[in-house]
């Protein structure tokens, strides 16, 4: 007896550990990036409206592979310690994505951080910024300064602060102006990232895997149990190399249901000028990279389909508007008035309570005189029971 329950026991523990395994993310522990050491401390600025603000380098560990440099994007705000940082378009912010400049945002500041430090050398950017003399904690603050100010509108006050970090923020910002348009899309992307049909006779797609490694990348989708990716011979895959194209076939047996499709890049190349945020919408101030690395990096993608939905019954037509003809006196302009019956209870009787009353208001002579014959009978029936008793007791 115990050896079955110990067996049903494990077959059981093992069910849910396939289960967990079957229902978690495919995003492990090294798809993220974190801030993993205290930040380099740069020299503070002033800002024109008084403010004074501390700058850093941070390090930004990405995807438990490379850690790289890193400046905040935005003047305000904090870094929260051990935050799970994930890689992120600037298109989708409005922040970055709306606005009326030639050079939008993001080129100006990949063109900040590949043109200043870390990625190029102090004694390369003093002459850049024609400048005597400048160390790291100027150098820092001058790039984040130039980052706060192409990205979040900041104002340096060149009167308030260190004469090399007001030059090499000039030198930064007057740069990026011209900045050529060398948006990259993200280091792994799936394209289109929602897709949805409605009775789908063929695989739903196409779909485009982009990255910008070489290695290839890993597919897999979560979702409807009768769901397959196949590449445009149908042939079912399950690796693509950056640029491929893949469909999803669907179990014309499954009227409906939801897949998501995920990718996963190794070592994945990512060049200076990335934006990065917090995952899962954590409010956390973002990040900008300031110098090359490689990453693990994943993404998703969902697909819907549904059946069509049925015709609904025609409605009934609405029926047209009775025409009322208009009285002679409405219609010769006079108004009739209208007869309001009177609420009021009236104590006359009614024709039918005439009929069964009299005229002095008694009941009706044939039925008052039967019920006095009727008493009449009576008395005379006990009068005569009375006599015969009598005799009958004197006898």
């Amino acid at each position: 007896m115990w050896s079955i329950l110990r067996r049903c026991a494990a077959v059981l523990t093992s069910a849910a550990l396939v289960g967990g395994l079957a229902g978690a993310s495919p995003v492990l522990a090294d798809d993220f990036s974190r801030v993993d050491r205290d930040p380099v401390e740069g020299t503070a600025v002033v800002l024109t409206d008084g403010d004074e603000l501390p700058t850093a380098l941070f390090s930004l560990r990405l995807g438990g592979s490379d850690s790289v440099g890193a400046y905040t994007a935005t003047a305000e705000g904090e870094v929260q310690p051990r935050t799970a940082y994930v890689e992120s378009a600037w298109d989708d912010s409005t922040q970055w994505s709306e606005t009326d400049a030639a050079t939008g945002p993001a080129d100006r500041a990949a063109w900040v951080v590949a043109n200043s430090y870390p990625s190029v050398g102090l004694t390369e950017l003093a002459l850049a910024s024609e400048t005597v003399f400048l160390d790291e904690r100027q150098a820092i603050a001058g790039t984040q300064a130039a980052l706060w100010h192409v990205l979040d509108g900041a104002e340096l006050d060149p009167a308030a602060n260190d004469v090399a970090v007001a030059a090499l923020y000039e030198h930064l910002v007057a740069g990026s102006e011209s900045a050529p348009d060398e948006s990259a899309a993200p280091s792994l992307e799936i394209t289109p990232s929602q897709i949805e049909a409605v009775s789908p006779e063929e695989p739903l797609g196409p779909i485009t895997v982009t990255s910008a490694g070489t290695a290839p990348v890993q597919l897999s989708v979560r979702g409807a149990p009768a769901a397959w990716l196949v590449d445009a011979g149908g042939e079912q895959v399950r690796r693509v190399r950056g640029g491929a194209t893949v469909y999803l076939d669907v179990d014309p047996s499954v009227p409906a249901g939801v897949v998501t499709l995920h990718a996963r890049g190794s070592d994945v190349p990512l060049p200076e000028g990335r934006l990065f945020t917090g995952r899962d919408g954590v409010r956390t101030r973002p990040l900008v990279t300031a110098e090359p690395g490689t990453t693990t990096s994943s993404t998703a993608a969902t697909l819907t389909w549904h059946a069509e939905a049925p015709e609904a019954p025609p409605s009934p037509e609405p029926r047209p508007p009775e025409t009322v003809l208009p009285s002679p006196e409405s219609a010769s302009g006079a108004e009739r008035p209208v007869e309001v019956p009177d609420a009021t209870p009236s104590d006359e009787p009614t024709r039918e309570e005439e009929e069964r009353v009299g005229g002095d208001g008694l009941a009706g002579t044939g039925t008052w005189l039967s019920g006095l014959l009727v008493i009449a009978g009576a008395l005379v029936v006990s009068g005569l029971l009375i006599l015969v008793l009598g005799r009958k007791r004197r006898n």
